[in-house]
């Protein structure tokens, strides 16, 4: 029943999902060289930067607000080169777990993660938490964008690049950033293309203490090309002369399973679902395998287990951090 439940929330969802879609072809070919792979260090080379706090209220053991700074990469959208999200500082302790939190593609707030894992992390863990707003999405969303994330991943090729390297850049610089100005450890729990974002960094940033990828979609291309989620991208490309071939070319770059961890792979954990319709695990398995088969746990549902295992994926996701945390 739970398989059904799910698979039948998927579609459901992707129907609502693609009640709101690009209303004009978003479609831009490679303005620049494409990136080689060879030069994915320098491509998403960070460098430090200062973080801002704006604390509202202080609730509970915690000081409350928002944390900002410029991004390291200039897009030319003026909301979307200001970093910003949440805050929950622990005032009483500062050698706690800071853990990011980065969202999903299109989500328009950072509620379905708070569901997930705020309320116990905040009662009973008392960790900081930062929720990272990645490009596009939420206050970084232009005017003109019709929904949040409809910038950061469409048929505008170098865009896409462009806001995938931004993501990283502006990810790492915030986490050295904690690492410089906060005793604790730092903690990555992405979740379908934030689980993306944080999966390339880890590639790239040693830093890291612990990571979690949920429902973590491995290559753009494949996920633009074979899914439903990205069926009218496609459909943009394919109007425009791209293949399927010219497009895993394009944005080899931004594929994670091209490099392995900069951090312990035994402080990973990769979590997917077994019938996900937006993350299919052929590609979410071509990651596990290229990273030599860090902890892993695969649920019998879809992507809808996002809100129907939310239970599951917060005990196994902080049973993970605490045991690694311990050692």
């Amino acid at each position: 029943m739970n398989l059904f439940i799910s698979k039948l929330i998927d579609h459901y969802a992707l129907y609502d999902l693609h009640r709101k879609r690009s209303a004009n072809s978003q479609f831009s070919s490679v303005i620049n060289e494409v990136p080689s792979i060879k030069d994915r260090e320098s491509f998403y080379q960070s460098f430090k930067t200062d973080v801002n706090y704006d604390i509202q209220y202080s609730k509970e053991g915690y000081d409350v607000g928002s944390f900002s700074f410029p991004s390291l990469f200039s897009s030319g959208d003026t909301p979307n080169d200001l970093v910003n999200g949440e805050v929950f500082l622990n005032n009483h302790h500062d050698e706690v777990p800071n853990v990011i939190f980065i969202h999903g593609w299109r989500m328009s707030s950072f509620d379905r993660i708070k569901k997930i894992f705020h309320e116990r992390m905040a009662e009973e863990l008392k960790w900081n938490m930062y929720y990272f707003t990645l490009p596009y999405h939420f206050e970084r969303e232009p005017e003109t964008s019709l929904y949040s994330g409809e910038f950061m991943i469409s048929a505008n090729i170098s865009r896409t690049i462009d806001s995938t390297r931004q993501a990283v850049k502006d990810l790492r610089a915030l986490i050295q950033w904690i690492k410089k100005n906060k005793k604790g450890p730092v903690v990555l729990i992405g979740v379908s293309l934030g689980g993306f974002i944080t999966n390339l960094v880890a590639t790239l940033e040693s830093e890291i203490d612990i990571l979690t990828s949920i429902f973590y979609a491995n290559r753009l291309s494949y996920s633009i090309w074979n899914t439903v989620p990205g069926k009218f991208i496609r459909k943009d490309l394919e109007e425009h002369g791209v293949k399927y071939e010219d497009l895993i070319s394009y944005w080899k770059i931004t594929d994670p399973s091209q490099a392995v961890p900069q951090m312990k792979k035994d402080n990973i954990l990769l979590i997917s679902a077994k019938y996900d319709q937006y993350v299919h695990i052929e590609d979410a398995d071509r990651l596990w395998e290229a990273w030599g088969r860090p902890p892993r746990y695969i649920y019998k549902g879809g992507h809808a287990g996002i809100v129907l295992n939310r239970k599951r994926i917060a005990v196994d996701t902080l049973s993970f951090i605490q045991n690694k945390l311990k050692r």
